[in-house]
């Protein structure tokens, strides 16, 4: 079985596991955000989205891009099962975390202590935990990025895409029903124990299928040529997620916390589309180094799998989610006719940055990470200009205008920066010509 067959096979299995899984996830997330949105309500519900947004952002920069390189450094020991070097890298990006965590907290304590508007102690309380969250998460990250490049899918999505919601909800729900309240600082406080409980099952499994041996590696580490590597990739993570929160960031600031509410109950219900473009994401980064390796044809072969694969799946729920959007938004509580156009207007632009997005996968893995860099910050630098100038005119419907086309922006250019760096478009063939050659 060639390099293309093992590939189309890993693919076939996975796919249905991993889009499966994410399917679900967003299911029990939904669920999760309908609950906590009624018991909450639109302002506490706002106040919560923040704080897990800010925990979301915070745990990405503190890792500093290490559990995206650790498919670029790390494949041969975990395929070869000797594990050697996995716990020194390992090692390397918890002292980062612990580090990063411990400036990135006193900055938000200090922020509080000072009254500073975006950690207001009267209005972002609930900031001050989540922060706490964040080296948690940020660990968690890492060690589910081992288990991805290992290809254990199940166990590198499952327990944070369906395991994390459906605690949060129990637990929450549970806290609920015996003490008859819940606010948006206990919310945060539960988020916390559901991420330590996912690091401890993640850290279990890594050592069970002894993928990372506590043992230094005889080679010496190259630390500079990680953090060359994996800093681009944190700050392409971070400005991929700024894209899709600054709008909540802009809403706050401009409009207020009822707003935010309204706004998260758009955003969360179109993600299911982004949602299948991070599970596709994953199933494929695995295979990007060694599809890079062998050479143009894999490339394209694995290039067109995945965005097929992106069409099939992102088209059919778009368009499902835009018919029982009323419905749907309904379960929140909120006014769906303020959501549901702004819920339609996000649907377009998660589509489209969909269905380009394997540039990003394809400049990022092949030494182009710094190209996609500036790219994102440019964009994102569009996106928070739009949001300044829309908010103002046409509500939380001008932030959902303003995300869209930065990202249908976003995705058009690197597909061109694609094409000039690896002579490929999302939905190139390979010709008849590369095929017979690729035989013979």
């Amino acid at each position: 079985m060639n390099d293309i067959e093992k590939e189309s096979s890993y693919l076939s299995r996975g796919s249905i596991l991993i889009i499966s899984t994410f399917i679900g996830g967003f299911i029990a997330l939904y669920f999760f955000n309908v609950v906590v949105s009624r018991i909450l309500g639109p302002h506490e519900y706002g106040d919560f989205k923040v704080a897990e947004a800010f925990l979301n952002l915070g745990s990405m920069l503190v890792l500093m891009g290490g559990s995206k390189a650790v498919a670029r450094f790390l494949p041969e020991p975990i395929h070869n099962k000797n594990g050697e070097g996995v716990w020194d890298y390992t090692r390397f990006y918890i002292k980062v975390i612990l580090v990063s965590s411990t400036f990135l907290i006193m900055a938000v304590y200090f922020g509080h202590e000072y009254h500073l508007s975006i950690v207001d102690g009267d209005s972002y309380h609930p900031i001050l935990l989540a922060s706490l969250a964040i080296p948690v998460a940020a660990m968690s990250a890492l060690l589910g990025g081992i288990l991805q490049v290992a290809k254990r899918i199940d166990l590198a999505f499952i327990p944070w895409r369906i395991g994390d919601p459906l605690m949060r909800l129990t637990i929450c729900s549970f806290y609920f029903w015996m003490f008859g309240e819940l606010s948006s600082f206990q919310a945060i406080v539960i988020t916390l124990i559901t991420s330590i409980s996912i690091a401890l099952f993640s850290l279990l499994f890594i050592h069970r299928l002894s993928l990372m041996p506590f043992q230094r590696a005889q080679k010496k580490p190259n630390y500079k040529e990680w953090l060359r590597v994996s800093t681009p990739m944190m700050f392409i993570a971070i400005m991929q997620m700024m894209m899709m929160q600054s709008d909540i960031y802009m809403i706050e600031y401009m409009v207020g916390e009822t707003a935010v509410g309204h706004f998260a109950a758009a955003q969360t219900t179109a993600k299911a589309v982004s949602s299948i473009q991070m599970a596709l994401y994953g199933l494929v980064t695995p295979l990007i180094v060694t599809s890079l390796a062998s050479g143009h044809l894999s490339i394209v072969e694995l290039n067109r799998r995945g965005f097929l694969m992106m069409v099939k799946v992102v088209l059919p729920i778009a368009i499902t989610i835009s018919y029982f959007g009323h419905p749907i938004l309904e379960f929140y509580g909120h006014d769906t006719e303020t959501a549901y156009l702004s819920m339609l207007t996000l649907l377009i632009g998660y589509a489209v940055g969909s269905l380009l997005g394997f540039a990003t996968l394809w400049l990022q893995y092949s030494g182009k990470e710094k190209t996609v860099m500036a790219t994102l910050l440019c964009t994102v630098t569009i996106n928070i200009i739009l949001n300044a100038l829309l908010i103002p005119i046409f509500d939380i419907e001008g932030a959902a205008i303003a995300t869209s086309t930065a990202l249908i922006l976003s995705g058009v250019t690197l597909s061109i920066l694609m094409f000039r760096h690896l002579n490929i478009l999302p939905w190139t063939l390979n010709s008849k010509k590369e095929m017979v050659e690729a035989k013979v």
